[in-house]
């Protein structure tokens, strides 16, 4: 507690924040415990039919609290926190000293990919990855319960309880967002080696297309891509958000100054390819993160004027050379 009113304090000194001020009992969140502050023991093992992870319990500022252990402990404790969400639900994180590794079968493929409202993720190859819109698909059911609290007396039992059922609702889109997340990445990085994406302005798109782009959460799925690609041995690499991806023709690179949004599909005028916008950017990602990061270059291969994949001759052992096509 003393660091972070330490960090408070350096705040309102360096970037101008306010004076801290104390919180009250319910507005407050979490605590933070060192390692050795804190007593771990073991209650029970794994019961078939009955429980699927062992049982532990914890002392914390004098108090024990008893929690299903679902990971193996494999170092030394370094940081215990622990969390209350907007229900009442406490959750228990421990920080170890230790850092797991699970390498996966290298690939040797590298794939580019564009950003979207309509589709999540488009790739180089032309496969879509879906944009579940999870805020939206739970929208009526919050109206109906922001409606009902707002009829409800202040400081009743009933509001609280009405509170409750709303918070429910925005912890449910939460961990439907981040269980999409987490699976996503976790495919994308045993199917590629390496994945190319382009530096988004993520804050000039709010200001376009407002909750569509909090809904779909680009920034923390990058975040969690980062952190699967590092225990899995992968990489993930940014191209230049200055690039001209979408305007510009993969396969003759000639730029169309007159495409607008609504374009989703246009023909070049120098060499009358018919292109996708969204795969399209996502060729032009590829070829330049492939060539930026001197691994090779990248080709699309066209049949009757349209782009059917894309072959890449690889001048890094990282990557493979591949010609391949839908």
């Amino acid at each position: 507690m003393l660091k972070r009113l330490s960090q408070s304090f350096r705040e309102m000194r360096t970037i101008k924040r306010g004076h801290p001020q104390f919180k009250k009992c319910k507005k407050h969140k979490g605590m933070t415990f060192q390692g050795e502050q804190i007593k771990l023991k073991k209650v029970s093992d794994i019961q078939k039919h009955h429980r699927n992870h062992p049982m532990y319990k914890i002392r914390l500022n004098g108090h024990w609290y008893r929690f299903a252990l679902h990971r193996e402990i494999r170092g030394e404790i370094k940081q215990v926190q622990v969390h209350r969400d907007a229900l009442g639900d406490m959750y228990i994180t421990l920080t170890e000293d230790y850092s797991e590794v699970i390498p996966e079968p290298k690939t040797g493929k590298a794939e580019g990919f564009d950003m979207g409202i309509k589709d999540f993720l488009i790739g180089s190859d032309g496969y879509r990855y879906i944009a579940p819109m999870f805020y939206k698909q739970n929208a009526k059911a919050l109206a109906k319960g922001q409606k009902a609290h707002s009829h409800k007396v202040k400081g009743s039992h009933n509001q609280e309880r009405s509170r409750k059922s709303i918070a429910r609702i925005h912890k449910k889109t939460a961990n439907q967002r981040t269980d999409h997340h987490w699976k996503l990445a976790i495919a994308l990085c045993r199917k590629f080696d390496i994945l190319f994406f382009e530096d988004l302005n993520l804050e000039g798109m709010k200001r376009l297309w407002g909750k569509q782009v909090s809904d779909l959460a680009f920034g923390e799925f990058y975040q969690k891509l980062k952190w699967q690609a590092k225990k899995r041995i992968r990489s993930v690499l940014k191209v230049d958000k200055w690039s001209p991806t979408t305007k510009c023709c993969s396969v003759c690179e000639d730029k169309s100054e007159t495409l607008t949004l609504a374009d989703r599909y246009w023909t070049c005028s120098s060499c009358r390819t018919d292109l996708d916008r969204d795969q399209n950017a996502a060729i032009n990602i590829l070829k330049e993160g492939v060539a930026s990061f001197g691994l090779g270059v990248v080709r699309p291969i066209i049949l009757d004027n349209e782009i059917i994949g894309c072959s890449v001759e690889a001048s890094n052992p990282l990557l493979n050379s591949t010609s391949a096509s839908v």
